[in-house]
């Protein structure tokens, strides 16, 4: 199971009992980074789904949560919330799931094993003398497996990637000595790991196709940066630094652009992250030993807390709908992200005369089925806010325009949390009357509405 703040703990005693001699951190210029666009609204005040009473290592993905008891394999459906369990013997350990496909180590088989969650299939894979001390020896995407693999002692370990479908296994690493490669990730066609040199620790990574290592990070005495996870085109990693001229230690979150090769500061302080961040499109969960749970926006900086209380609460991954988590001594729990309604449609008369009421109506949903409100603006310096409704619910809006020329209807949607969709437009036409009449007549129509409606009620007869 991962412990984070042991692994912290330990880290931060070692680098400072080794640390002398420099004393001046390095300078990480902020740039602009690539980051994917998302409607994953980041707000904190939403309901959490719990899992297990248990702390065990667990799993997320799509809408499955995947956990195990030493010969089952649990199987848990968020949308549902039923579990399924599934008997597949032996010991295992870190199940790991990717699409349809749970990935674990079974120590009776002294190997992984694979199974399918839509056929009921088991499937023996690769046998490993993999140590299986950490659930984050080994990662699973798609048809691969990246694990750490030792032959002897602590230290001498390797990172190696296994192709499923081929069952090409190959040998990503060679390190020297005392210097041992852990903590692997993988996402598409990247891997990346944590390089640990004597007191000191950098991130690699490797790029499958093109068979390329890449030193991501280069750290001084004083520094050390571990803990990689992998999404899209970045790299995000813990990072602690020790000061020694003040005697205090920073701690913070990096983040590294594979195709510019730049590195960014996210988040620097003297408060311990919980070592493993773990990234999905434009968001950051990582656990704060404040003690919290917080989730970071890259692309609008927001930072908010989804869980505070005396436990810690480090993530497991994430995913465009949740985050998987564990409070220690609590549980396994899940947080749902808000996501803002889609904006409304809107449909009635697109033209009409002055002084007439006409209906229009409303209508918008709620990815997360929450209920809706609307705010409309109806283009003549009237609006207002209706009442919550039921996700994908009509509801109908009369309004009058008074004056003659043309309107643009402007309205969105947001839901219970203040989540609110993007802007939608409606043009109405309240045209000038096309007529030979003299302008004596058009002033009239004008400033005495009252003789228009007359008139329109003479032609019906």
């Amino acid at each position: 199971m991962k412990i984070k703040i042991i692994s912290l703990l330990i880290c931060t005693l070692f680098l400072v009992s080794f640390f002398i001699g420099l004393t001046t951190a390095k300078n990480i210029v902020s740039i602009n980074m690539s980051v994917t666009d998302s409607n994953v609204d980041l707000r904190g005040n939403r309901d959490l789904i719990k899992i297990i009473d248990e702390d065990v290592t667990c799993d997320l993905d799509n809408d499955f949560v995947v956990y195990e008891n030493t010969t089952i394999l649990y199987i848990y459906d968020i949308k549902t919330g039923e579990t399924d369990n599934v008997y597949v013997g032996g010991n295992i350990v870190f199940p790991k799931i990717s699409e349809n496909r749970v990935v674990y180590y079974d120590f009776t088989y002294m190997g992984f094993k694979m199974y399918n969650i839509d056929t009921g299939e088991k499937t023996d894979l690769i046998v490993t003398n993999w140590p299986g001390g950490d659930s984050d020896d080994f990662q699973f995407y798609d048809d691969y497996i990246i694990y750490e693999n030792t032959d002897s002692g602590l230290y001498d370990t390797e990172i190696f990637l296994y192709n499923i479908n081929t069952g090409k296994n190959i040998q990503l690493t060679d390190s020297p000595g005392d210097d041992f490669p852990e903590n692997p990730c993988i996402y598409k066609n990247i891997v990346a790991w944590q390089l640990t040199e004597g007191n000191l620790a950098d991130i690699v990574m490797y790029n499958i196709d093109s068979e390329k290592h890449t030193r991501v990070t280069n750290t001084f005495q004083f520094e050390s940066e571990t803990f990689p996870s992998i999404y899209g085109n970045n790299i995000v990693y813990s990072y602690l630094y020790y000061d020694k001229v003040n005697g205090t230690i920073l701690y913070g979150l990096k983040m590294y652009n594979i195709t510019t090769g730049d590195e960014t500061n996210i988040l620097t302080g003297e408060e311990p992250t919980g070592s493993t961040p773990e990234i999905f499109d434009n968001i950051i969960a990582y656990s704060e030993v404040g003690v919290s749970l917080r989730l970071y926006d890259l692309k609008t900086n927001n930072d908010i807390s989804i869980y505070e209380g005396d436990m810690l609460a480090y993530p497991w991954n994430l995913n465009k709908l949740y985050v998987l988590f564990t409070i220690v001594q609590d549980g396994v729990y899940i947080y749902k992200f808000n996501n803002p309604p889609n904006p409304p449609e809107i449909n009635g008369p697109d033209s009409g005369k002055p002084g007439i009421e006409y209906e229009y109506t409303f209508n918008s949903t709620d990815p997360d089925g929450d209920p809706v409100m609307y705010f409309i603006d109806w283009g003549d310096n009237n609006t207002e806010w209706t009442e919550y409704c039921d996700s994908g619910e009509e509801i109908i809006l009369k309004h009058t325009w008074d004056e003659r020329r043309e309107y643009k209807i402007k309205s969105k949607a947001k839901d219970t949390y203040d989540a609110e969709s993007n802007w939608i437009y409606f043009e109405v036409e309240i045209p000038r009357t096309r007529s030979t009449l003299n302008p004596l007549f058009y002033w009239l129509m004008e400033h005495f509405p009252m003789m228009e409606r007359l008139l329109e009620s003479i032609k019906m007869m």
